[in-house]
């Protein structure tokens, strides 16, 4: 975790989880966490973000050694996107270490 400041930008970034190609962070007192992978931004409420979680947890048991991509049904537009295995596997790792290190998000 690390923190931001902009210096024409008040608000503190708090930099959850930053590894190509997934960047999770929230902004000071927004209460929302912003997740971009794949040239998708999402804008998610902490209840919404253990959800995806849940949902990235269910996708993942459907894969098999023959899986080379995985499609992601995200419910804003029913916009389904269509990203590789490894970066799938990035973007679940990148949410469930954000779960595992606040333990405000664990259930």
């Amino acid at each position: 975790m690390s923190l931001n400041n902009n210096k024409g930008d008040r608000k503190m970034m708090l930099n959850l989880y930053k590894k190509k190609p997934v960047s999770i962070y929230m902004h000071e007192g927004c209460g929302r966490i912003n997740i971009k992978f794949c040239n998708v931004q999402m804008k998610l409420k902490m209840c919404q973000f253990k959800l995806f979680n849940n949902y990235l947890i269910n996708k993942s048991r459907q894969i098999t050694s023959k899986t080379p991509q995985v499609e992601l049904l995200l419910v804003q537009n029913n916009l389904t996107v269509t990203v590789s295995l490894k970066d799938f596997l990035q973007l679940m790792h990148g949410v469930n270490s954000v779960i595992n290190k606040n333990l405000n998000l664990k259930n």
